[in-house]
């Protein structure tokens, strides 16, 4: 039974070449191509179709080629190259200064693919590199060209640091990618299907982001600063307030009390006042009683005197 042979195990893997005689399992190896995968075999320096979206079998190892090799009846030399024919991003990191003295740093990023028909081109990274190729290999392979080409003369005539953000900027960008890149990716058989630019912060913009920022600081302190200037206001009016009800309360209190020490002197007068006037009243209904007796004896007095005077006249007139 055949083992599936997985050439790509990371998605940072764009290509990759193997030699089919290292593989010598006793049992056969097969690929499963997708939509997106290619394949071709170079036997004896001739170059197979491209096969894609199928399953090839028989790519190393297995008994019959194992006897095939003894006999001397098989291919000297067998490779097999695989590539991955989606569209794929690539950054490649820049940093440049212009004529004016202005530093710009950042990276560009592609969106390249490798077509099935210019798998064959590979074969041209692979003459002087590692038999696999990854994005991060080509970024460093594509550094040294964007740098001194593309980046160097889009920003030679550059005179400030706001320009390159505007649109017409980036497709002036993205067409001169298209011309001075296009030798060196279709050597590799990758096809560019666009590029822009992706500059980092410059000085000037860091300036700018740091004089906003303070703004925004100063800002938010004013308002932190009048927030709390209401706040000490309100508990100073709160505080003034509890005081002018504890002061009303106090005087209530106090009014509170000499109404009562008031009521109180008021009832002691009103009780004196009633003895006073329970003793004038005695003292008058004595001397009425006095009068009255006093009286009483006048008139018993002059009843005798009229008596004893008619009793001497009764006398004077007898004799």
């Amino acid at each position: 039974m055949a083992q599936t042979y997985k050439w790509r195990n990371t998605p940072d893997i764009l290509a990759r070449i193997i030699d089919g005689n290292e593989i010598t399992t006793w049992r056969s190896q097969r690929v499963t191509l997708k939509p997106n995968e290619a394949c071709m075999f170079i036997i004896n320096g001739q170059l197979s179709p491209v096969f894609s979206d199928q399953n090839i079998n028989q790519i190393g190892g297995g008994f019959p080629r194992f006897l095939a090799s003894i006999l001397k009846a098989t291919a000297v030399d067998r490779r097999v190259v695989f590539g991955m024919t989606g569209p794929f991003d690539l950054a490649v990191p820049f940093s440049t200064q212009s004529q004016s003295g202005l530093k710009f740093q950042g990276h560009v990023r592609m969106r390249l693919q490798l077509m099935k028909e210019d798998l064959p081109k590979v074969l041209n990274y692979f003459v002087n590199h590692s038999p696999v190729l990854t994005r991060t290999s080509l970024a460093r392979l594509l550094h040294e060209h964007v740098n001194q080409r593309l980046i160097a003369s889009t920003f030679s005539a550059c005179t400030d640091e706001t320009s390159f953000r505007d649109e017409a900027f980036q497709s002036h960008f993205a067409m001169k990618a298209e011309m001075l890149l296009r030798p060196q990716l279709a050597s590799l058989g990758l096809t560019l299907l666009g590029a822009y630019l992706v500059p980092q912060m410059t000085s000037l913009e860091t300036v700018n982001l740091h004089r906003s920022n303070q703004t925004h600081a100063l800002e938010q302190e004013r308002i932190n600063a009048e927030v709390t200037q209401h706040a000490i206001s309100l508990r100073q009016s709160t505080a003034l307030r509890q005081i002018e009800c504890e002061v009303e309360v106090a005087r209530a209190k106090i009014r509170g009390d000499q109404t009562l020490e008031a009521e109180a002197a008021l009832t002691s007068l009103r009780r004196l006042e009633a003895v006073l006037r329970s003793e004038d009243e005695r003292k008058i209904r004595l001397n009425l009683e006095k009068e009255r007796s006093h009286s009483i004896r006048m008139k018993a007095a002059m009843e005798m005197f009229q008596l004893v005077q008619e009793s001497k006249r009764s006398r004077e007139s007898t004799n």
